[in-house]
């Protein structure tokens, strides 16, 4: 389990998290949402470890953030990652010797699987490769708690649709997904929990099945009805 609790983090006069505290549970969907400008970037970094907060603390299956616990996590952000002169395959070449827990067998079936081919030059690539090939190096980095930040970021619809199906194909049953996207409709069916935050603040935390169920919401029927009372 990820545990956030009572995290700040400023930049300057700004809190861009305000005393936040919540929870993310094993084998589950996480999606943490919010308007642009938020904290939802910020608080995925401060789980990874790339930003450092000003108090509270994360802990991460009871330990606090520190070199040993890296390989739980798999940070994806929404910018390109790659060194632009590697092809795929020098690309998960330089992942396998920084990742104990790579998994080149996964690795190359998802590509197969996206019909791509190890000899491309990434920064060669589209859009929508690239953001293939960040997938592909999420997974199969075989972390317990995988971290995408906005994965659909200018990309088609067809594309989104894919790499949803390969997050449900690859992830297994001991494994967490925390996700931050505007792209609501697509992942609406396979997500399990919701973290809606504004200005910093944990503002509401719902699962989706149940709100669907038992309130007939969809997650951005629930969101409305938050933020019209905020």
């Amino acid at each position: 389990m990820i545990e956030v609790k009572n995290v700040v983090k400023r930049y300057k006069k700004t809190k861009a998290l305000n005393n936040i505290s919540f929870n993310i549970h094993e084998g589950k969907i996480t999606c943490i949402l919010g308007t642009n400008g938020v904290g939802k970037s910020t608080i995925l970094k401060a789980i990874a470890g790339l930003v450092k907060i000003n108090s509270g603390e994360i802990l991460i299956d009871g330990e606090k953030i520190n070199n040993k616990i890296y390989n739980k996590l798999a940070f994806v952000p929404d910018i390109d990652i790659h060194f632009p002169q590697l092809n795929i395959k020098e690309t998960f070449e330089f992942m396998s010797v920084f990742y104990k827990n790579w998994n080149n067998e996964k690795a190359y079936e998802m590509l197969k699987s996206f019909n791509l081919t190890d000899d491309k030059v990434i920064s060669k690539l589209s859009k929508g490769n690239k953001a293939r090939i960040k997938i592909i190096l999420g997974f199969a980095q075989e972390a317990k708690y995988i971290l995408l930040d906005e994965p659909f970021s200018g990309i088609d619809i067809f594309k989104r649709e894919e790499i949803i199906e390969m997050m449900v194909k690859y992830m297994t049953d001991d494994q967490s997904i925390v996700i931050t996207t505007h792209e609501i409709p697509e992942i609406e069916m396979i997500v399990d929990d919701v973290i809606l935050i504004n200005n910093g603040k944990l503002v509401c935390k719902f699962n989706a099945e149940e709100s669907r169920e038992k309130d007939g919401m969809s997650i951005v029927d629930k969101m409305r009805e938050v933020y019209r009372g905020e």
